[in-house]
């Protein structure tokens, strides 16, 4: 089964990831851990490994999204992911996934997506560097976002090695497209 996965992150979000990595030994813990039952919006990624399958984690909040005179380009954000909460199409995958060798749930429980800033792109998106801790490791990750109201939604690609996320080989894409939606809080 191991060489069904590739996983996330996210957010947002979000993610062509440069492949500088810093080990930190650590993940940066967010101020509050716990999870409301419902999250503000969606992560979804794309796994690939002989298959094509779709994944998401059911449990993420914001624990900072502050975005000064609705200014996207001063935009801070501090995203927090249960990684026990990973969903995977089709079924069977989740409790794989949630082991050391993958996304280590017990061992790292909260992965965590930082971000100050945005620049404004000629199609209306933005782009935003972002900082992803993962299973003890950081990498810079850049989101693309799109504002439409109060909606926003993105896409990233994270690169599962730089967090040593699965086996270095075995049929398993290093890129994971990762998507994400959500509304604007009020």
């Amino acid at each position: 089964m191991k060489k069904y996965f590739i996983l996330f992150l996210l957010p947002l979000a979000l993610f062509a990831c440069t492949p500088k990595t810093a080990t930190t030994g650590e993940t940066p813990k967010p101020t509050n851990t716990e999870f409301d039952a419902t999250p503000p919006g969606e992560i979804k990624w794309t796994g690939s490994g002989g298959r094509s399958f779709t994944g998401t984690f059911d449990r993420w909040k914001f624990n900072k999204l502050e975005v000064p005179k609705n200014d996207f380009t001063k935009v801070e954000a501090e995203i927090a992911v249960d990684i026990s909460s990973v969903n995977v199409n089709p079924d069977g995958l989740e409790n794989h996934l949630r082991e050391h060798d993958y996304l280590d749930a017990k061992g790292h429980p909260v992965a965590i997506v930082k971000f100050k800033g945005a620049i404004p792109m000629k199609d209306g998106a933005f782009l935003a560097k972002s900082t992803v801790s993962l299973k003890g490791a950081e990498s810079e990750v850049p989101i693309t976002f799109y504002v439409t109201g109060s909606d926003v939604r993105g896409t990233a690609t994270l690169f599962r090695k730089s967090h040593k996320v699965g086996d270095e080989d075995g049929g398993v894409k290093n890129e994971v497209p990762i998507e994400f939606s959500f509304k604007m809080p009020k």
